[in-house]
């Protein structure tokens, strides 16, 4: 049986979909399951959960939102699967409609809370299979998984960018998709001023949407000098974190990552719900305080000052309870 699954989500979307995927990859194996969705992070976390990926992109999706029929070459294209998971064009009765007349079980589903949702999104993306696999399955933790040969290649690339193998390394994540979303960079400043005095070296990771972050954050800090990760293939990057034996970032798919590699992670929370989108891992503590923030309480459009609540040093603890500092060389 081949089953293809369609998913428009971001990385940390992905990550919180591993659990459903690995149900259903064991519920109906041996079934062979194809993934479409971002190549880029489908190539750093779907090791274990899909047979092949795709990128979404390459599939004829469009013809799916019309009232007109599917052309044939289309209809090929679907017709190659026995089952075809959506949790894409959920609400779209064309798309339903003209995607379920073409396998012979079709899932067209939801993952994204609504309004008073109170199940993690990692809930939800279970519960939207359960018509395949039945009900009342447990929500297992999402792992990357990487291989030895991965990890050492990570750590060739963390040596030829400044990494002397006889510290410990502790990655920072200043960045966030939004804004709001971002603790103040000078807390980061203060906190890997902090990390370094222990005897650690810093980690400095920066997305595409985050550029001048890390050379920001990295100004005037005492020496050894910051280790930056800026835009790197995921695949690399997820290598590199899995040599960390300790992560602090912000909300973000990167946080995500680290929590699914099992990397201790303090994960640091504003505008967004952890109660839905927190990282899932056997050591991730996520801090917000919300108090005092108009747009939290009120949620009226308010600029959000969530952020700004979490002092340094209470990261700092939290961090320190994690990999206490003592521990360090």
């Amino acid at each position: 049986m081949d089953i293809l699954v369609l998913h428009p989500g971001a990385l940390g979307d992905m990550i919180l979909s591993l659990p459903a995927l690995a149900i259903l990859r064991k519920t109906l194996s041996p079934a062979k399951i194809t993934l479409a969705g971002n190549l880029d992070f489908l190539r750093a976390i779907s090791s274990g959960y899909a047979d092949r990926v795709l990128s979404l992109s390459s599939l004829p999706l469009h013809h799916l939102f019309g009232r007109d029929s599917v052309p044939a070459a289309d209809r090929q294209v679907w017709t190659s699967f026995d089952r075809i998971l959506s949790w894409t064009g959920f609400g779209d009765p064309e798309f339903s409609r003209n995607l379920s007349s073409l396998a012979r079980s079709v899932l067209v589903v939801p993952w994204r809370p609504v309004a008073g949702e109170a199940r993690h999104v990692s809930r939800i993306f279970v519960d939207s299979i359960h018509p395949w696999v039945g009900e009342q399955q447990e929500v297992p933790a999402p792992t990357i998984l990487i291989s030895a040969g991965e990890r050492a290649k990570g750590e060739k690339w963390l040596a030829e960018n400044g990494w002397n193998r006889n510290r410990p390394i502790v990655a920072l994540h200043p960045g966030a998709g939004s804004v709001s979303k971002r603790w103040p960079l000078q807390n980061f400043r203060q906190l890997a001023t902090r990390t370094m005095r222990s005897g650690a070296q810093v980690l400095a990771i920066e997305g595409p949407a985050e550029r001048g972050v890390v050379r920001e954050m990295a100004l005037d800090l005492p020496g050894p000098p910051v280790i930056a990760a800026r835009t790197l293939p995921l695949e690399t990057l997820a290598a590199a974190l899995s040599s960390c034996p300790a992560f602090v970032g912000n909300d973000s798919g990167i946080a995500h990552m680290a929590g699914a590699l099992g990397v201790p992670s303090v994960v640091l929370f504003g505008p967004t719900s952890p109660e839905q989108w927190a990282p899932i891992g056997p050591r991730v503590k996520v801090l917000r305080t919300i108090a005092g923030c108009r747009a939290c309480e009120k949620q009226d459009g308010s600029v959000h000052t969530c952020m700004t609540n979490l002092s340094v040093d209470c990261v700092w603890n939290c961090f320190e309870s994690l990999y206490p500092a003592r521990d360090l060389p």
